[in-house]
């Protein structure tokens, strides 16, 4: 193996999984200027400035939670790098927060100033979230603004999203789903569409039919495991027929818990059934990492804990994002020429329990813990956790 450059940073001896690579052993990732120069076993680095000892350790790519709410004083929202950088992510994606008419400050005072990358999807309501419901009627949605906004900012808005829940299936139906889909494309974006809606009572209507149908291939469904009313079950507990084509034809399967829209007995039953998901990730709000969400490395403990490998986890939350985002040639690899974006996790073994909104448990023998973040090179130390005692899951007590 040729000897690399002078490198000013090299993490040494880890578990090295990248799942983009197919790259699973004991290896060094060496660092220069911000970007990977070398990924091997036994590097032999001449006068490298900082060395990690990351033995015991694991070195993935750096994490992506494609789904987040991080418009800092929004709403519920959480500042970004406490989800990012300060919970192992690397690249975070605020899905739908800012609407057209709330994207300036968004854009100057957040993601500008943010340590964690900072991208979003730009709500088809006008205000984004800041109240809900987002969209009452037609009257909610400036389709001109989104698009010009969208257009804007190419390369920070990847797509345009869409709750498709509340007052507005009853007023528009699916053709908030069309305003929503023409916007994307008007833009050269994407579309994410949220369902599961926790406020409708008995004989609301739900779209979620409709919504499938209006997806293309690349386009993102996102909490699949909702138990919420427009979930993806039909009323004999089989998975809706449109769901199963939309897949089929590309459209991106996603599930985060947020604190609203995961059910362990509808992920089992739609696991069962042969639905998996494409890309996990949190939903994460304030109120979210006091509750039930917690972190991304705690919601990949959490599919591990329903049946997932350790290296599917890595891959949902790296490789495949960024694929899905259009970002796979500069995130989530580990690859010479790469931006620098590692996260080093530990890898624990004990008797936990996770929380469903139903209150339901699943217990897990498997915890992610976040031990180090590296952004673009910059070394930084994850807080203290989302729980009094820390970064790890509830105790089963035992």
């Amino acid at each position: 193996m040729s000897q690399p450059a002078t490198a000013d940073l090299v993490i040494s001896g880890g578990r090295v999984i990248d799942p983009a690579s197919g790259f699973d052993g004991v290896a060094d990732v060496a660092v220069s200027e911000g970007r990977i120069i070398q990924v091997g076993a036994n590097l032999a680095v001449p006068d490298a400035g900082r060395t990690i000892d990351a033995r015991g350790l694991l070195v993935v790519p750096g994490l992506i939670d494609m789904h987040a709410h991080v418009y800092t004083h929004m709403g519920v929202s959480i500042d970004p790098d406490l989800a990012g950088v300060r919970s192992g992510v690397t690249t975070i994606v605020d899905a739908g927060t800012a609407g057209p008419y709330t994207w300036g400050p968004f854009m100057h005072n957040v993601i500008a100033t943010a340590q964690t990358r900072t991208l979003a999807f730009l709500h088809i309501g006008r205000t984004g979230q800041s109240s809900i419901p987002e969209i009452r009627s037609a009257e909610d949605i400036d389709l001109a603004a989104t698009i010009q906004t969208a257009r804007d900012h190419p390369g920070v808005i990847l797509g345009i999203k869409l709750r498709a829940v509340g007052p507005a299936v009853a007023t528009m139906g699916g053709s908030m789903v069309d305003l929503t889909r023409q916007a994307a494309r008007e833009s050269g974006g994407r579309q994410m569409i949220h369902i599961g809606d926790f406020d409708a009572g008995p004989g609301d209507p739900a779209i979620t039919r409709e919504v499938v149908t209006r997806l293309d291939a690349g386009d993102v469904l996102s909490h699949i495991f909702t138990d919420r009313h427009g979930s993806l079950l039909d009323e004999r507990g089989r998975i809706l027929p449109e769901v199963l084509e939309a897949r089929d034809r590309g459209v991106v399967m996603e599930s985060s818990p947020g604190r609203g829209n995961f059910s362990f007995a509808a992920a089992r039953q739609l696991l069962d059934l042969g639905l998996l998901p494409d890309v996990i990730a949190t939903d994460i709000t304030t109120p979210g990492r006091g509750w039930l969400v917690y972190s991304l490395p705690e919601v990949m403990s959490r599919f591990m804990a329903l049946g997932f490998s350790l290296t599917d986890v890595i891959r949902m939350t790296t490789v495949a994002p960024a694929n899905v985002l259009g970002l796979g040639d500069s995130i989530g690899a580990l690859a010479p020429g790469r931006e620098a974006d590692v996260t080093l996790l530990r890898e624990e073994h004990g008797s936990w329990i996770f929380r469903d909104l139903n209150d339901a448990t699943l217990p897990g023998d498997t915890a992610l813990v976040p031990v180090l973040t590296v952004r673009a090179g910059e070394l930084i130390v994850p807080d203290w956790g989302p729980h009094p005692w820390g970064w790890l899951p509830e105790s089963d007590g035992s």
